[in-house]
């Protein structure tokens, strides 16, 4: 039988911390666990020291028990929603964890990476239910790249694109060697899905919204460019479900990118970007004033696509930053190598949200006759867009699933969902969800 357990912390004391997170997993399981699911806020300004932390819980758990995750925007853990807290969910019993992998330079090196985790996994007996979770090193750019972002918002960036771009992509290159930029798990699971890999992933880019200082854990391992993962295969009567919940709804709008560099969008149907996105959705500029406290990410107006698939329309959305003085630039969380021409302008409010994540949770559940955990990856603009209405998701969570069912909602920087059916891996204003039971 499958066996779960969770646990959640706000002690200061980081080696205390961990232990308290593991022994409050623990004591509700009967099975020894065999893997371990961390996340750590990040939004608050007195991070953990994260080896004291880990060194806590692997104290507690032992050291066979493989442990996997990455500093996330909040934890929920059941009924408990915090900051400047650590949340686990411990699983054993009837799941064989097949194989785990720790990389570094996840962003130079997704190729090499792709074929090593191929080649390791690639003589595992045919399983169609085993899955991948992973957690990559995500948006991680140095102050001078941010405050560049500024100098892309004039009309001679705009006539001269090309010559900008290629200065502006070399230097995200240069980014590379230390470790910083845009993430790559986008390029290393089509890496991975075309040399053979078949089964679903799912996971979290580790992007830390407060200050872009992501972490990434394996075992007792802390780490700033890494792709991390596992592979976990059901066993027994054992079986697994994910839920995919995108926070937004088509409007039947849609707009053109004209020139961009990388996710950095500069002219939308043949206007500045920010206009043209506001002329297109039928909105006001100075309405979005609104957003300065959210470092004007909008939950409201969004941009994304529309994937054809053979189980039907698959909505991605991407992180979308309307700063009403930047008329020329809008900041959006398209893979950064792949932003589409043609893009649908989606909407979204308190409404959509809750029920978008009430039905990410039944589409996990629907083949489970008896629920034993909930893991979710929800976007940390979803988070924020919740405020007083927080409640009312973690109800309706509940009663998707049942009030007693250990669960553990991490606050995700890019929610990670694949398949290979589909194209598109890096999400965002996304609920992902993974439920194990019989």
């Amino acid at each position: 039988m499958l066996d779960a357990g969770v646990g959640m912390t706000v002690e200061k004391d980081s080696f205390k911390a961990g232990k308290e997170l593991a022994k409050s997993a623990l004591e509700n399981m009967s099975a020894k666990p065999k893997l371990a699911i961390l996340g750590v806020d990040s939004l608050t300004r007195k991070p953990f020291d994260y080896n004291q932390l880990l060194a806590g819980v692997k104290e507690e758990i032992g050291p066979e028990v493989e442990l996997i995750g990455s500093s996330v925007n909040g934890v929920l853990v059941n009924d408990r929603f915090a900051m400047r807290s650590a949340g686990l969910m411990l699983l054993g019993g009837d799941i064989n964890v097949e194989k785990t992998f720790n990389y570094g330079k996840s962003r130079l090196d997704y190729k090499n990476i792709a074929e090593n985790v191929y080649q390791s996994i690639k003589d595992l007996e045919p399983n169609k239910d085993r899955f991948m979770l992973i957690f990559q090193d995500g948006i991680k750019l140095p102050q001078e790249v941010l405050d560049k972002q500024k100098s892309l918002n004039s009309r001679f960036v705009s006539l001269f694109t090309g010559l900008v771009k290629r200065v502006f992509m070399r230097q995200i290159e240069e980014f590379k060697e230390s470790g910083m930029g845009m993430p790559s798990i986008q390029e290393f699971l089509e890496e991975l899905y075309a040399k053979g890999w078949s089964s679903q992933v799912i996971g979290n880019v580790a992007t830390n919204v407060r200050n872009y200082d992501s972490i990434e854990f394996y075992n007792d391992i802390v780490g700033k460019d890494n792709i991390i993962g596992a592979i976990i295969a059901p066993q027994g009567s054992t079986k697994f479900g994910f839920g995919f919940g995108a926070g937004a709804e088509p409007t039947g709008k849609s707009c053109n990118i004209e020139k961009n560099i990388g996710s950095f969008l500069l002219k939308i149907d043949d206007k500045p970007a920010l206009l043209g996105l506001c002329d297109a959705a039928g909105i006001k500029k100075e309405a979005l004033k609104e957003l300065r406290g959210g470092a004007y990410l909008n939950y409201y107006t969004i941009l994304g696509t529309t994937e054809k698939t053979k189980g039907g329309d698959v909505i991605h959305l991407a992180m979308t930053m309307t700063n009403p003085d930047l008329e020329n630039l809008i900041n959006s969380g398209f893979p950064f190598e792949k932003v589409p021409n043609r893009v649908e302008i989606f909407q979204s409010n308190t409404n959509i949200l809750h029920k978008t994540a009430e039905n990410a949770v039944k589409q996990a559940v629907q083949n489970l006759n008896n629920p034993k955990f909930l893991l979710g990856f929800d976007c940390a603009i979803r988070f924020f867009a919740y405020g007083d209405n927080l409640p009312k998701i973690v109800k309706t969570v509940n009663n998707a699933i049942g009030k007693d069912i250990p669960k553990m909602v991490l606050g995700s920087g890019g929610e990670i969902f694949g398949t290979k059916d589909i194209d598109y891996y890096f999400n965002n204003m996304t609920f992902v969800t993974l439920a194990g039971g019989d």
